[in-house]
């Protein structure tokens, strides 16, 4: 006889455990699951074997390759989409040619199978199906058999309603192979949902073995945790590996210090080092290469290979995947998993039932309380360089969305007055109605402003005395990211500090719900849009602005208010539709055919000028009636020339990335510059605001707002009579390149320090990265603190000379990585 073992399961219910691997090879007790189905079947004398695969079928081949190290005769069927369980056996036809066995490569079982084969033969059946009695039949097929045992009826995964038996299907089959020749290659058919009711409808021989042995489907996470504690009890006979000492068993290779407290029952396995003053409870299993360090603590827990286990670490019931490693004084609570090759830095804390996915870095301190799926690092940080972003309904959710609303809520006093917009997008409306819902909750009072640009709304929440605010957008370029921007007072993004404030409360979940009574109602306040455009067009100077603007921009808000404050300055608009700016990267553009149009058409249709804006109405590229693009560091150098001819004297905030050409500018107009980070809050807190003059505020506009940027820009060519090109040829040349260098995490605070330690140059500022001075040039090395990459930015005499000291400090960032 010959036996097909079902290997194509894919195990979504286990995962993290099934990220990188099949669900047949999880490992119980540090062997893959389906090596022991395997034993069993040799156990009972078969030794041809076909494989059934699908889901990452050739993690399976490469495993067990021939069988010949294992004892058997293998061959493999892959489908190349699922067929069902019959009709992946259909595929291994042409290899069964008498009575065969079907059974599961994900299931924990050491059935009797020649008892179940001496039963079908002796009842001459077309199919007899192992079956089992379980308490909960509720995942299962419930099968009815009459005293002879001869299948009355079945019933696939009942609700409790439709519960009727508590015998149901093991997926374990004794089959002839007549029974094939039901099917049509190919098809897409189940035993238990399609084959068998038709076979017991024809009135043909089918019937069921009930079995008292043991078996367990490998549903879900906590199946698969108290299958090891069945072995351990000997509710199921297998074969543990390594060398049994007092209910222990220990691999070869392993080094147990004789200063550890080990009880049994538990596995070591091989090469694994436990060292002087390691604790290890009963039920635990520590896998092949294991390190744990002096003082760690295991009860109860289940390590796979390669795991590193620092000092006093604590492990309670959990589940380790391979090559984790879990610094110094960390804690893992029970029936949490940790993916493949994550990290938990010193001092973690994942609170019991949490998920950790593949490859996650896990900061010093952090304590988890959330499933991590995707993203490759999890931080205290929530904030990145610019609120908090993600992709929708992956990193944010409705309910992440809610939990931020209340915690943000919880950080001011109850009944303060926080607004909130959207831009219009059904995507973000779904999450603003959520961190309303979260808002509320915590007792604030929500200002609801509907549909707005963000620049709008910093307006809004300055003008009605808001104590906070909150505005969601999709980019309409990325409709699958969402960025949520918190505001404070003034309108500027919140401080990093009330950021960790918030972090600290969303983590710990620590906030108090307010009393059913104290939630407020929602306050509606509706088209402030128009009162925003009304505000810009009342500090417009020119009595008429006759100028040709041409406007791309995929924003039908953008569009709109646009549209109706420079028609009424008396512009004459065109409109294009063309993917011209990045609006998650500031005015960086896209080099593309739609820009080089874009330049073209600006110049042949005798524009006066061509703005490309981003959805969210903050940034924009201007092209000039020549076609110049005015790209991000031409832009800063334009909006300052304009301030200082408007305002002799004052000053001008940049940051530190900004090219010289700027202090150039400032010594012409006896100005003065001011360097600042180049996050959003720090050149807020530079600009200085609420204390401040007109200049300081129309810097936020060039910094902040495009839409009264452009406007002011315009104001100001006609006010002077002079054309866009003209101002941009009053800016001496300068020479800038930009360019970024992979960089991962765990090697940053390397390849700052081999910077700051290497000598070349004339000089080093540490205002915020490494900025190096040599050969009259410059280069900034800035750490991403979203991405593992390092962006070098860098001016010289001349382009080439620019491009030449950017690719050095890129060359030596790879070679301080390749230092290892």
């Amino acid at each position: 006889m010959k036996v097909v073992i079902m290997a194509g399961g894919e195990g979504t219910r286990l995962r993290p455990l099934t990220c990188n691997i099949p669900k047949p090879m999880v490992p119980i007790a540090n062997k893959p699951i389906i090596e022991y189905t395997l034993e069993l079947v040799k156990n009972f004398g078969f030794y041809d074997i076909a494989v059934t695969l699908q889901y990452m079928p050739e993690i399976i081949k490469e495993h067990f390759g021939s069988g010949r190290d294992f004892g058997v005769n293998m061959r493999y069927f892959t489908e190349d989409s699922p067929l069902g369980t019959a009709g992946s056996v259909k595929n291994a036809e042409d290899f069964l040619n008498d009575t065969f066995v079907v059974i599961s490569g994900d299931a924990l079982t050491d059935v009797d199978l020649g008892n179940a084969i001496d039963f079908h033969k002796r009842n001459k059946a077309l199919a007899t199906l192992v079956l089992t009695k379980v308490n909960v039949p509720l995942e299962y097929g419930v099968v009815v058999t009459d005293n002879n045992g001869r299948i009355t009826r079945f019933l696939e995964k009942p609700s409790w309603g439709e519960v009727f038996s508590d015998t149901v299907n093991t997926g374990i089959y004794i089959l002839e192979p007549e029974i094939l020749k039901m099917l049509n290659k190919g098809e897409t058919v189940d035993f238990s949902k399609d084959l068998f009711p038709y076979i017991l409808k024809s009135g043909l021989p089918i019937y069921g073995y009930t079995t008292k042995s043991y078996w367990c489907d490998i549903g879900d996470l906590k199946a698969y945790y108290h299958a090891h504690i069945d072995m351990f009890e000997g509710k199921v006979k297998v074969n543990l590996e390594g060398s049994r000492h007092n209910n222990i068993w220990i691999g070869e290779g392993s080094e147990v210090d004789p200063a550890c407290n080990i009880k049994g029952p538990a596995i070591i396995g091989k090469k694994a080092k436990i060292k002087k003053g390691v604790t290890i409870e009963p039920f635990s299993v520590i896998g092949d290469n294991c390190i744990l360090e002096e003082g760690s603590s295991v009860k109860r827990s289940i390590l796979w290979k390669n795991c590193y286990i620092g000092r006093k670490v604590e492990l309670r019931g959990a589940v380790v995947c391979n090559k984790v490693q879990i610094m110094e004084g960390s804690s893992v609570f029970e029936y949490s998993v940790i993916g493949n090759n994550s990290v938990l830095k010193e001092n973690s804390v994942v609170k019991p039932n949490i998920k950790i996915w593949p490859n996650k870095t896990i900061d010093t301190g952090t304590e988890i309380n959330t499933n991590l799926v995707w993203g490759s690092r999890y931080t205290k940080s929530l904030f990145g360089s610019r609120g908090i972003s993600g992709e929708i309904n992956i990193d944010i959710t409705p309910e992440f969305s809610s939990k931020l609303g209340a915690a943000f809520g919880a950080t001011y006093k109850k009944g303060s007055k926080i607004c909130i917009s959207y831009d219009g997008l059904s995507t973000s409306n779904m999450f603003h109605s959520s961190m309303i819902a979260g808002l509320l909750s915590s007792g604030a009072k929500v200002y609801n402003f509907g549909r707005l640009l963000l620049p709008m709304l910093r307006t809004a929440v300055k003008f009605y005395g808001m104590d906070g605010g909150v505005h969601i957008s999709s980019l309409l370029d990325n409709s699958r990211t969402l960025t949520i921007d918190f505001l404070n007072s003034n309108g500027f993004n919140i401080s990093r500090d009330l950021e960790r404030k918030i972090e600290n409360v969303f983590t710990r979940e620590d906030f108090a719900r307010c009393d059913a009574n104290d939630i407020n109602k929602i306050s509606t306040i509706s088209d402030y849009s128009s009162f925003y455009a009304r505000t810009i067009l009342n500090k417009v100077k020119s009595s008429n602005i006759n100028l040709k603007v041409l406007i791309n921009t995929d924003s039908e808000l953008v569009q709109t208010t646009l549209n109706g404050i420079l028609r009424e300055l008396g512009c004459k608009l065109e409109y294009v539709d063309l993917k011209v700016v990045n609006s998650k990267n500031r005015q960086k553009m896209k080099t593309s055919n739609e820009l080089i149009y874009f330049t073209n058409y600006v110049r042949l249709s005798n524009a006066d000028i061509g703005v490309s804006m981003n959805s969210n109405g903050e940034k924009m590229i201007l092209v000039d009636e020549t076609g110049r693009v005015i790209n991000e560091d031409l832009y800063l150098a334009l909006v300052t020339l304009i301030l200082f001819k408007k305002y002799r004297g004052s000053t001008a905030v940049v940051p530190i990335s900004a090219s010289n050409v700027i202090e150039n500018l400032a010594q012409l107009y006896n100005g003065r510059i001011v360097r600042s980070k180049t996050t959003i809050q720090d050149i807020m807190s530079s600009l200085n605001l609420p204390n401040s003059g007109e200049d300081s505020k129309e810097q936020f506009a060039f910094h902040f707002d495009a839409i009264e940027s452009l406007v002011k820009i315009i104001d100001f060519m006609e006010e002077n009579r002079l054309k866009l090109s003209q101002l941009l040829d009053m800016i001496p040349d300068f020479h800038v390149s930009k360019k970024e260098v992979a960089c991962p995490w765990e090697i940053k605070g390397k390849v700052m320090r081999s910077l700051i330690e290497d000598k070349e140059g004339d000089k080093i500022e540490l205002f915020e990265g490494v900025k190096v001075y040599r050969d009259g040039g410059w280069v900034l090395v800035l750490p991403d603190a979203e991405q593992p990459i390092c962006r070098v930015i860098g001016e010289g005499a001349s382009e080439e000379f620019a491009n030449e000291l950017t690719d050095i400090y890129v060359n030596k960032i790879k070679e301080i990585g390749n230092d290892k």
